[in-house]
């Protein structure tokens, strides 16, 4: 019976997530709106950007330097100025949630040809639908979205670091401009992997790829290019302008950034107050002793914490599969002793990395604003990274057998699914 399931996953791959992606979407079409019933914060304002954008000027209008201008622009498409407003969410949800569910299943076949035990990839797919893409899309928020293009971006890396070739090296950059322009964040993290993998590829002197670099940088230059060019004209020069990054990281709280640099028009150009009065680096630094810093991370990383061990947040789903699944990894290696197996690879250097990353940022921005939106792009990279470990070393095994692994993982979906319905769930 084992094997006809290990023989059908493996047959029937393609179809079974297909269907898994339906009946995603099925099911959160019906309740999405129970859960989400009106717009509110955000919301609010990718709903007044797609006005703006169907009322501007040639349709021109690239954002108010914190959201981004992709999400904003694919929303407008299915804008109708004769519907109310609350209709007009309800239907931009509902475009929200088709974009997500197709590039999801794309996804899936873009990692598909990296395992060699399918019934792995559809368990993998099941935990990143229920838990990170789920978690914001029944919301008009930009951030299913994203977490699929951040994770690609990633990928996009580990194929140019292995074949850097002219064509890959394109992808790439047309990769880091998608992510940058539907979220800042996707902006920081492509330079600093680029970096990274700049230093690693001379450290295994790889000469080829820091050349192909240049075509990396090129490519997305140049599509990136009407919106640095606007944010150089408007934005004092500063062609990589964002609010967040700019000016609202360095705050102390909310109410000084509303008392201060968005009162002064932060969002239209350069804040009209003194230079001085600016949230800054360099400001913060004179005016913050060490022990604030620590404080301010101390703030953070607890609210992190529970965000990642309560088993009333989501985020709790994401350190328990990631846990169990490593748990299974050291069994395994430890039965067969290929611990050497365990040696990280380019792609789990970059995911630990953008993981500390976003994790050690999220906490000093959290007395600005906290919430596990700000950590949920490290999920998707971290399951894929355990779940690839677990396939290489399953294939690697001569002492575990399929139905330890099956048993194993229906455990784990079956607590991810108790969980959700009498702790998440309304």
């Amino acid at each position: 019976m084992l094997i006809k399931i290990q023989n059908f996953t493996e047959k029937y791959t393609i179809s079974i997530l297909f269907v898994e992606v339906i009946a995603f979407f099925t099911f959160t079409y019906l309740i999405m709106n129970d859960i989400s019933p009106i717009n509110k914060y955000d919301e609010n304002a990718y709903l007044n950007h797609v006005r703006t954008i169907l009322t501007s000027e040639n349709y021109w209008y690239l954002g108010d330097r914190n959201r981004m201008p992709f999400f904003n622009y694919y929303l407008s498409i299915f804008y109708n100025s004769e519907l109310t407003e609350l209709q007009n969410y309800y239907n931009l949800k509902t475009a929200n949630l088709i974009l997500t569910c197709i590039l999801s299943f794309l996804f899936f076949l873009k990692i598909n040809r990296k395992f060699q035990n399918k019934f792995l990839l559809i368990n993998l797919s099941f935990f990143i639908l229920v838990i990170p893409i789920f978690a914001l899309v029944h919301q008009l928020l930009v951030e299913s979205i994203f977490f699929l293009g951040f994770c690609l971006l990633l990928i996009y890396f580990e194929q140019f670091y292995e074949n850097p070739s002219i064509l890959n090296s394109i992808k790439l950059g047309f990769a880091g401009t998608a992510t940058y322009l539907l979220k800042y964040t996707g902006l920081t993290v492509f330079f600093a992997i680029s970096l990274f993998t700049l230093i690693f590829g001379l450290f295994n002197k790889k000469r080829s790829l820091i050349k192909k670099f240049l075509v990396v940088f090129l490519t997305f230059f140049i599509l990136v290019s009407p919106y640095l060019y606007e944010n150089y004209m408007n934005f004092n020069k500063h062609i990589f302008y964002n609010v967040n990054s700019e000016f609202y990281i360095w705050a102390d709280s909310w109410e000084e950034i509303v008392d201060g640099v968005r009162a002064n028009n932060d969002r239209i150009g350069w804040p009209t107050m003194d230079e001085s009065e600016l949230p800054s680096f360099s400001k913060y630094v004179s005016e913050h002793t060490l022990s604030d810093a620590v404080n301010r991370f101390i703030y953070g990383f607890k609210a992190i914490g529970e965000d990642y061990f309560s088993l009333e947040k989501l985020g709790s789903h994401i350190s328990f599969v990631t846990l169990a699944i490593l748990l299974m990894i050291i069994y395994i290696a430890f039965k067969n002793k290929t611990f050497n197996l365990l040696k990280p690879n380019y792609f789990d250097i970059i995911t630990i990395l953008t993981v500390g990353f976003i994790i050690v940022s999220s906490a000093f921005m959290s007395y600005i604003s906290t919430g596990l939106r700000y950590t949920l792009p490290i999920a998707i990279p971290l399951f894929l990274m355990v779940f690839l470990k677990l396939d290489k070393i399953l294939f690697q095994s001569n002492t575990i057998k399929f139905n330890n692994i099956l048993f194993s993982l229906i455990f784990i979906d079956v607590c991810i699914l108790a969980n959700s319905y009498f702790n998440l769930l309304p």
